[in-house]
């Protein structure tokens, strides 16, 4: 059996160059948190307006298939379900961080 021997930890880093790794993050990613929110609001949106469109071409005779319209509906559920999980969680989140004592 192989013992690792104890080895001398790194040292913590300073604060500046932990924000640094932030903006860097940020900038590599190339997208925020609101970018990320409002493209996904957009989505639902999208998806939203398909499965409108295709309930009414339904009801008029305007499409044949029930499958279709059942597949859009569907999915503009998951994506409002979605939706409002990731609202859920960022307020749960932010509340934590929040109640945190300094």
């Amino acid at each position: 059996m192989f013992i690792v021997p104890i080895s001398r930890m790194p040292g913590i880093e300073s604060l500046e160059k932990i924000s640094g790794a932030d903006e860097a993050m940020q900038k590599t990613s190339g997208k925020n948190f609101e970018s990320v929110l409002g493209d996904a609001i957009k989505q639902v949106e999208e998806a939203q307006q398909a499965s409108d469109e295709a309930d009414e071409l339904l009801a008029t005779g305007g499409i044949d298939d029930l499958h279709t319209a059942m597949i859009l509906a569907e999915q503009s559920s998951a994506a409002v379900e979605f939706t409002t999980q990731l609202t859920s969680r960022v307020v749960n989140a932010y509340n934590q961080i929040m109640n945190m004592q300094i």
